[in-house]
């Protein structure tokens, strides 16, 4: 997954990324980039527009971070800014990794999916150790509360009633604004708690 990182923290990134490097080539040459510097690197195309926004706060990713430490080497080997430019315009990110000098980010880990035509929730815990003569685990039935789409609550008890649906879609509203504003829940639904199979009232 592509970081989400502002202006602030990816000027932080690029400043780890280059530790000591680079070498000052002239006096004019900054070391390392500051917020200010990123603002013009991305007016003049040697880093791409911001990939995304969170209110007002600009989001930036890998690719960023990687021409703004790639534009760094480069300039430490003493190419113009009109040099980099050149070289750089339309670099894929491999190109780019190989200049920043950075490794490659590790895979992602493939998402494990529950069997074929079973919920999850009702699926058997897996005992960590379980005596030679012991009763094989049962599955457990937990109700689930659509409070939105996209997002479940699954509660260890044994029913719900309307008056307790109704209770948990007041409490999770607080919760649900802040999934919205990080992007985590869908806004195009209002939250509606369901029944507790997952089935709206």
């Amino acid at each position: 997954m592509d970081p989400c990182w502002t202006i602030t923290e990816l000027a932080a990134a690029a400043a780890a990324a280059l530790g000591e490097e680079p070498a000052r080539v002239n006096r004019r040459v900054r070391d390392l980039p500051n917020e200010r510097l990123i603002r013009w690197y991305t007016t003049i195309g040697l880093v791409d527009p911001p990939s995304g926004r969170r209110g007002r706060t600009a989001l930036y990713g890998e690719r960023h971070l990687l021409q703004l430490v790639a534009v760094k080497r480069l300039q430490a080997a003493g190419r113009s800014i009109a040099e980099i430019q050149a070289e750089l315009a339309g670099a894929p990110n491999a190109a780019l990794r190989e200049i920043a000098r950075l490794p490659s980010p590790p895979d992602a880990p493939t998402p494990r999916k529950p069997a074929p035509g079973r919920r999850f929730w009702t699926q058997a815990a897996a005992a960590p150790q379980q005596a030679p003569n012991a009763p094989a685990a049962q599955p457990v039935a937990m109700p689930a509360v659509r409070l939105a789409p996209g997002v479940t609550l699954l509660l260890e008890t044994a029913e719900l009633g309307p008056a307790d649906l109704a209770a948990i879609g007041r409490a999770a509203e607080p919760l649900l604004r802040e999934l919205r504003r990080r992007g985590l829940c869908r806004p195009d639904d209002p939250a509606s708690p369901s029944d507790p199979d997952g089935r709206h009232p």
